[in-house]
C-alpha cells in the first residue's frame, strides 16, 4: 500500500499533545504558505496541515476533549462525547500443554445457578470478579494455534482483571474451570496472554456503544467536520473525525472503523474535486 508514495511521508511514534485549528500557521518551507492546522506533539515537534483525521478511540476523547483541541470543541460535539457509552471488553487468552476438552469443542460456556437477571448485583469485585467471565472460545484448529482458549470478560471486572498479576488470574481461572467441569484434574495453563484495554492511555477501554439517552444523531454529530463546509468564513475540514464511534451503523466493529476512515478519506476528494470544478465555471 505504502510503495507508490514517497518516502518519509509518515511519523510513527509522536503522541500528539493539542490540535490548533482555526488559525494561520507558517509552514515550515520557503514557500510562505500559510495553513490552518497546526499539530503540537508531547515530545515539542509541531506539524502544520490543510487537514486532520482524528481517528482516536472516543475513550481517549472523553477523558482529553477539553485540552485536545485548540479552540475547544462546539458544545454539541461535547455532548455527544459524553453521552455516547464506551466500555471494556477484554480477551484473556490460556494456553495449555495438553486440553482437557473434547476435539469437537468449539465453545465452554459458564452459567451460575444461583444468578438471576432480575436480582440487583452488589458488586464485590476482590471476591467474585472472575464471575463476569461469559465463557471460553476453543481456538481452533490445534494445529495452527495450539491448546489455546480465549476467556471473555467486560465490564467493571474487566477493568479489575487488568490490574492483577498474571499468576492472579492463572490461579482463579485453574480453580474456575476445575469448578465448572467438576473437578477435572486440568493442569494449570502454561502461559496467558490478556488484553488491558482500559489501562491503555490512548484507548481507555474497547469500543462504543450507545447510552441512556444517547441517539443516532449524536453519532452523526461526532462524525461532522470541523468547520463544516457550509462555514466558509474559515478553510473547511480542518478537523475531520473517523472511528468506530462515529458510524451511525456499524459502531463498535472492526469494519465499522474501517469504513468511517473510507467516508472522511471520500469527503476530503470530494472536497477538493468540486473546487476544482468551480474554478473552471
Amino acid at each position: 500500500m505504502m510503495k507508490p508514495l514517497p518516502k518519509d511521508i509518515f511519523s510513527f511514534g509522536k503522541a500528539v499533545h493539542c490540535i490548533h485549528w482555526q488559525g494561520s500557521f507558517q509552514g515550515n518551507s520557503s514557500s510562505g504558505r500559510i495553513f490552518p492546522v497546526l499539530v503540537e506533539f508531547q515530545n515539542g515537534g509541531k506539524l502544520q496541515a490543510d487537514h486532520v483525521i482524528v481517528t482516536v478511540p472516543l475513550g481517549y476523547l472523553k477523558h482529553h476533549y477539553r485540552t485536545f483541541f485548540h479552540p475547544p470543541l462546539p458544545s454539541a460535539k461535547v455532548e455527544s462525547i459524553q453521552k455516547i457509552s464506551f466500555g471494556t471488553n477484554n480477551k484473556i487468552f490460556l494456553e495449555f500443554e495438553k486440553p482437557f476438552w473434547e476435539p469437537d469443542c468449539y465453545y465452554i460456556e459458564l452459567i451460575w445457578e444461583d444468578e438471576s437477571p432480575f436480582a440487583d448485583v452488589k458488586l464485590d469485585l476482590q471476591k467474585d470478579w472472575f464471575r463476569k467471565l461469559i465463557g471460553f472460545t476453543v481456538l481452533q484448529p490445534p494445529e495452527k494455534f495450539g491448546h489455546v482458549l480465549c476467556g471473555w470478560i467486560a465490564g467493571y471486572e474487566s477493568e479489575y482483571m487488568e490490574n492483577l498479576s498474571d499468576d492472579e488470574v492463572l490461579n482463579v481461572i485453574t480453580q474456575l474451570l476445575r469448578r465448572f467441569t467438576g473437578n477435572h484434574p486440568c493442569s494449570s495453563p502454561k502461559k496467558v496472554l490478556r488484553t488491558k484495554w482500559h489501562n491503555d492511555p490512548y484507548t481507555k477501554g474497547s469500543y462504543s456503544c450507545p447510552g441512556v439517552g444517547c441517539t443516532g444523531d449524536n453519532i452523526d454529530v461526532l462524525a461532522e467536520p470541523l468547520p463544516a463546509v457550509d462555514q466558509v468564513v474559515h478553510m473547511p475540514l480542518q478537523v475531520l473525525f473517523a472511528g468506530e464511534a462515529t458510524h451511525r451503523t456499524f459502531y463498535s466493529t472492526t469494519h465499522g472503523a474501517l469504513l468511517s476512515g473510507r467516508r472522511e478519506a471520500d469527503r476530503i476528494i470530494h472536497f477538493y474535486t468540486a473546487e476544482k470544478l468551480n474554478s473552471k465555471l
